[in-house]
């Protein structure tokens, strides 16, 4: 809009759709990264079982198409100057902060559905038997999305205009009291383990993968309650 100020509601519309073409383009970028690890387990030896040539293709071109078109996505458009204003910033960390809310809730369930492979796979090694292409693929991605998931719930890669609103004193405390529940998962859960290994070694491998889920699912949420009872004016212990 040229030579007259844009009103509120059309600023928020002009963000909303800069931040949903980032979003889509994200999406993309990751399933392009996805098809690409499954391309270069590939290239690990040990596994007889290979992709066939038009395999290999198909999987090469999506991965290419998905990062080239997300990486698009994601630098198309500007959001508008007026955005940049303190109102406005406000505005849009309230609305990150409720989509990382329901992040929060959504992290055990997708660390739940890996965490079969990743048992498998722990197995797999555990039991000297030759680990697969499927096992190193799922064994990489349940490690890297535990380690997103556990820099997301310490406020790493916040923009910084969203940093006075989900990075201010009450939101550090909170996510500071949640982490201390992943600390103690984490530290029962290696003791725990060090007494299984001195019975079972195998039961000892395969329950690594769980106690890593539980010292993120913990904090996960944790820090949902923690936030959901701050914003309505309560405080839990």
């Amino acid at each position: 809009m040229q030579g007259a100020a844009m009103t509120e509601n059309e600023i928020l519309g002009a963000v909303r759709r800069f931040e949903w073409r980032r979003s889509v383009g994200l999406g993309m970028t990751l399933l392009g990264v996805v098809a690409a690890g499954a391309l270069a387990v590939q290239l690990v030896p040990g596994d007889p079982n290979h992709f066939g040539r038009a395999e290999f293709l198909g999987f090469g071109a999506a991965a290419i198409a998905f990062i080239g078109g997300g990486l698009v996505l994601m630098r198309l458009g500007r959001i508008p100057a007026d955005a940049r204003t303190p109102r406005i910033a406000m505005l849009r960390a309230e609305r990150l902060q409720a989509r990382r809310r329901i992040a929060f809730l959504l992290m055990p369930l997708s660390l739940f559905f890996m965490l079969p492979g990743a048992i498998r796979a722990a197995r797999h090694v555990a039991d000297g038997k030759p680990v697969t292409h499927i096992d190193i693929f799922t064994a990489v991605a349940f490690t890297a999305f535990s380690l997103a998931f556990a820099l997301m719930i310490g406020g790493h890669g916040l923009d910084r205009w969203a940093k006075p609103v989900l990075d201010d004193e009450l939101s550090r405390e909170l996510r500071g009291r949640a982490l201390a529940v992943g600390y103690y998962i984490v530290v029962v859960g290696v003791a725990a383990l060090f007494g299984v290994a001195l019975v079972s070694r195998t039961a000892a491998v395969e329950l690594i993968p769980v106690v890593a889920a539980l010292g993120v699912a913990g904090p996960a949420i944790r820090l949902f309650m923690l936030e959901r009872a701050a914003e309505a004016g309560g405080d839990e212990a």
